[in-house]
């Protein structure tokens, strides 16, 4: 049996519901896995940058991207830099 994630809408209803529109935004989604969630969201976002220490999801994600362009990055949240206030909006979706 295939594993279907989300297949009632709740994850991307229940970010809409928090962050109402992404439009202009620079968002930062930690631990994006294979880009699941990613896909939703990014056409409207202004820029994602996606992490996620797992070289492999990482693969994934940009062996078949967004629509629209994401930064992607193989590390841990606790190893990136980034200068202060470089995005409007953080996503954590199953990673903590």
């Amino acid at each position: 049996m295939a594993v279907r994630l989300d297949p009632e809408g709740n994850e991307i209803a229940a970010l809409t519901l928090l962050v109402p529109s992404l439009v202009g935004s620079r968002v930062l989604e930690v631990g994006c896995g294979d880009g699941r969630l990613t896909r939703r969201y990014a056409e409207r976002a202004a820029s994602v940058l996606a992490i996620d220490p797992d070289e492999s999801a990482i693969a994934t994600l940009r062996s078949d991207p967004p629509s629209r362009p994401v930064e992607t990055r193989a590390i841990g949240f606790e190893h990136l830099v980034a200068p202060d206030r470089s995005f409007d909006v953080i996503l954590l979706s199953w990673s903590l």
